[in-house]
């Protein structure tokens, strides 16, 4: 099952996966009037909404981004 995860006061960092990062199998940025990030994740962890959340991106992908944090929005179940 994967989880959207929609997220507010997000950020974007490097630096190695610490233990309580969640996996995120997909990161998107959504960067229009009206800003999004969310993740995807098939990690059943994910906090409540109004709760602080750190991803950690599931695979290297050399972006200069190893972390996402942010506060769950809102999330949706695919």
């Amino acid at each position: 099952m994967t989880v959207r995860v929609y997220l507010v006061a997000a950020r974007l960092a490097d630096g190695p996966p610490r233990p309580d990062d969640l996996p995120a199998e997909r990161l998107f940025v959504h960067a229009s009037a009206l800003p999004e990030v969310w993740v995807e994740t098939e990690s059943l962890a994910v906090p409540e909404p109004g709760r602080a959340v750190s991803f950690a991106l599931a695979r290297p992908m050399e972006l200069g981004v190893e972390r996402v944090l942010g506060t769950v929005e809102r999330k949706v179940t695919k």
